[in-house]
């Protein structure tokens, strides 16, 4: 849980925090700026606590921290939008989790805590979590514990193994295969449920690739949580810096 000096410090500056950007119209628009989009449904994923969690689940599964924001327990669509690209490739901008079919009225920064709010934020900063192996995920803290307790039965078994080369990689390959759309032969999506367990956990390419990104609560017009969104590429300036 974050410290009171660090909740009074939030409060102070969470506004320069929210998104400007409309994620809502990644999912509901046929174009963003120049580029044609469309939406890719991954399936239902179950969040039993609410209390969720982004990372790339390839580097940072079993250690992340979850958000302070949360989400009513439930399972709700997981889709992603993707640009498709001849150029580029396809792209994954976007990916939402859909907790009503209400409209976001503002977009909060999800926040772990543990952030450092001393430092001085520019007009397009933001906190964010790390990717170095090209995909990204968000899910439940109960999947993350399900997963470990998982993984380390894997590791009793055989303790020169790792996540990606001896588990998703081989998951993510035949996922790509059964649904091919917008997807490399490597796979670029996969909604995995760990064995013995409810619990699932969406992946997803994360947009150029490895770097930093946000992600988003998005608050209908009651103040209730409707979505929340993995924000990779913001389509309209990047595309037409690439342009």
């Amino acid at each position: 849980m974050p410290t009171a000096e660090w909740m009074n410090r939030y409060e102070t500056i969470k506004d320069k925090l929210t998104c400007k950007t409309d994620l809502e119209a990644y999912f509901t628009e046929k174009a963003i700026g120049t580029m044609e989009v469309d939406v890719l449904d991954i399936g239902a994923v179950h969040f039993p606590t609410g209390t969720i969690f982004a990372c790339d689940p390839l580097v940072e599964l079993e250690d992340t921290l979850p958000f302070i924001q949360t989400i009513p327990a439930g399972t709700y669509p997981v889709k992603i939008c993707v640009v498709p690209s001849k150029k580029y490739g396809d792209r994954y901008a976007c990916a939402k989790v859909e907790v009503s079919g209400e409209k976001p009225v503002r977009y909060e920064l999800a926040m772990t805590g543990k952030e450092d709010l001393n430092e001085e934020l520019g007009e397009d900063d933001y906190f964010g979590f790390g990717v170095d192996a090209g995909m990204g995920c968000v899910a439940d803290i109960q999947t993350q514990a399900a997963f470990k307790t998982y993984w380390a039965k894997r590791l009793e078994e055989d303790p020169d193994i790792d996540p990606y080369n001896d588990l998703f990689c081989d998951l993510l390959e035949e996922n790509a295969k059964a649904h091919p759309k917008y997807q490399s032969s490597y796979g670029d999506w996969l909604n995995w449920t760990v064995p013995d367990t409810d619990c699932n956990l969406p992946i997803f390419a994360s947009g150029w690739g490895d770097g930093y990104y946000p992600v988003y609560f998005g608050y209908d017009a009651k103040g209730e949580v409707c979505a929340v969104y993995v924000h990779f590429i913001d389509i309209e300036s990047s595309y037409k810096e690439q342009a």
